[in-house]
């Protein structure tokens, strides 16, 4: 039975906020504009596969901020309300384009997922064929083996 180390409130919190910290701070030097939130996810991401940061470190917080999440949406709804007349006079026009978006961006996934699951499962083959033959070092290790 392996124990797993449990950590506070604080210690987790201290990981999520030193993640913000440094997300805002590479945010103010891109090119374009990107939420520090998101930043903040793509680096969580980066350290839980880099092993940098343990999921048992950040995990009971984490699943703590999930339980709210539903009382976090509050405010966007809020401004759905207060923005009621814009939705009255432009909502057509809204309803189309987030539909239209949404089959479009389903119909590329499906493509491109199609064309990746072809690409790896026919192709397999005869891409191994092209590299060995575009390079000599291939055909040296298949010797040797």
């Amino acid at each position: 039975m392996s124990k797993q180390k449990t950590y506070s409130f604080l210690q987790q919190a201290f990981i999520f906020a030193a993640i913000m910290l440094v997300s805002n701070f590479i945010v103010q030097f891109l090119p374009f504009p990107m939420p520090t939130s998101v930043m903040g996810l793509v680096l969580l991401f980066i350290c839980l596969c880099l092993k940098i940061v343990k999921l048992e470190q950040v995990e009971g917080l984490g699943n703590s901020l999930t339980s709210l999440i539903s009382f976090l949406f509050v405010p966007s709804g809020i401004s759905v309300i207060n923005s009621l007349g814009l939705m009255k006079e432009y909502g057509f026009q809204i309803v189309s384009i987030i539909v239209i978006a949404t089959v479009i961006l389903l119909a590329v996934t499906g493509w491109s997922a199609s064309f990746l699951l072809k690409l790896r499962d026919g192709e397999r083959g005869k891409l191994k064929e092209v590299v060995q033959s575009a390079t000599p070092i291939f055909k040296e290790v298949k010797e040797v083996n």
